[in-house]
């Protein structure tokens, strides 16, 4: 059961940082007309370009939820499945603090 919680927590900060990237794109757009530049993602930036910004989002998402899910599978076969959880919690919770941050700043509320 812990580890349904665990991978729940997963998914929501994945999303978290998808939705706090298309809100900071967003706010963005309405002052800069070159807000794209501010995505350092190239990846993302592509995606936003070709599929516009909540489509992009929904792309990379899915992309990043495949792609973190063969790292948890693969990692968890060689260290601890809790281990592996943990280290991906504190690697989006910094990136998540990170677009707040930013999310902030482009509001104007810092």
């Amino acid at each position: 059961m812990k580890i349904a919680i665990l991978l729940l927590i997963f998914f929501v900060l994945v999303g978290a940082d998808k939705l706090l990237t298309l809100w900071n794109m967003q706010a963005l757009s309405n002052t800069n007309p070159n807000y794209l530049e501010a995505e350092k993602n190239v990846a993302a930036k592509w995606l936003f370009q070709k599929c516009g910004l909540v489509g992009g989002t929904i792309i990379f998402w899915i992309i990043t939820m495949i792609t973190l899910s063969i790292a948890y599978y693969s990692f968890s076969t060689v260290v601890d499945p809790y281990k592996v959880l943990w280290a991906i919690f504190i690697v989006y919770g910094i990136v998540c603090f990170n677009n707040s941050f930013y999310l902030l700043k482009n509001l104007g509320v810092i």
